[in-house]
């Protein structure tokens, strides 16, 4: 971790800068925004401003203050993990875990699933072979492999998905940070889910007790990764948004994601410590309480809006 005393600001706002160019607004709601402080970004090592909408009160970062090849940054983020896109898949208690907490809400086995932003589809790879299961996935090398898998995948941006499919069940885990414009995809992803079925999302969330303790003692939230993270959206932009949509909140919960681990560099002890934090993940009730930073929200989608778009 990075103390926020070396984020201090040491240069200019390019919104400033320019004098022509547009101040930044929230990439959420498009509403005025104001700067809080310059994080340092561990991914180039420059400085970028953090913002927090005076509305929405979701925070973000500017995707324009610096001149970045976001499809190369990807590129090479990818490649570092490369070792691992042959891997054979196994099952894993995550995402059975996942699954079984789905499958609870909707009430009965699904008939179709979409994951957007599906990787190599390990996720859909957990639902039954009689479940429809699609993916959405923009890299080549995750999409041919998710297509190698048996799964039917579209290697392409959400947004640009044309279908008229509607599914029981929408998900997209660890997506809605990375996006220059979230709105267009969020009214996409909530296009695609049929009346009664269930929207899950998981984003990084600064409304933890992890992250403002880790703020308070002046320490960087590793979650503040710009230009790869630009939006970190808060509990009530989400929740208002969706429900504009036709969404209700059916359940929230909070879990360590993996990364809180401070004995991961001792071999035996840190892989003890990693499965008793899935066990309080999974099991424990500290997880309906914010207190780590990996945020799933599960929303059901009644019939308000489908009645709105048919007038």
């Amino acid at each position: 971790m990075q103390r926020s005393s070396d984020a201090l600001p040491t240069q200019p706002l390019l919104a400033d800068s320019l004098g022509s160019r547009k101040r930044p607004v929230c990439n959420a709601c498009a509403s005025e925004v104001v700067r809080l402080r310059n994080v340092r970004s561990p991914i180039d090592g420059r400085y970028y401003a953090l913002y927090e909408c005076k509305r929405c009160r979701s925070r973000s970062f500017d995707a324009h203050e610096h001149q970045t090849d976001l499809a190369a940054l990807y590129d090479s983020l990818a490649e570092a993990s490369a070792q691992t896109y042959e891997l054979p898949f196994q099952r894993s208690s995550y995402w059975s875990h996942e699954v079984a907490f789905i499958r609870r809400m909707l009430g009965r086995e699904p008939v179709s699933v979409l994951d957007a932003g599906c990787r190599t589809g390990d996720f859909l790879l957990h639902w039954p072979e009689t479940v429809r299961r699609v993916g959405v996935e923009l890299s080549h090398r995750s999409a041919q492999i998710a297509g190698r898998r048996g799964l039917a995948v579209h290697e392409m941006q959400l947004e640009d998905l044309q279908i008229h499919d509607r599914f029981e069940i929408v998900t997209c885990y660890a997506i809605l940070e990375h996006l220059t414009a979230p709105r267009q995809f969020l009214a996409k992803l909530a296009d695609l889910v049929q009346e009664g079925g269930v929207l899950a999302v998981l984003v990084p969330s600064f409304e933890t007790l992890k992250a403002r303790a880790l703020e308070a003692v002046g320490y960087r939230w590793h979650m503040y990764r710009p230009p790869e993270h630009l939006n970190l959206y808060s509990r009530p932009f989400l929740d208002t948004y969706l429900a504009q949509e036709g969404f209700s909140l059916v359940a929230r919960r909070y879990t360590s994601g993996g990364t809180f681990n401070p004995l991961g560099r001792v071999p035996l002890l840190g892989k003890a410590f990693a499965k008793a934090m899935w066990l309080v993940d999974a099991n424990s009730p500290l997880h309906l309480v914010p207190v780590f930073d990996h945020m799933y929200a599960y929303y059901r989608l009644g019939t308000e809006r489908r009645r709105r778009s048919a007038q």
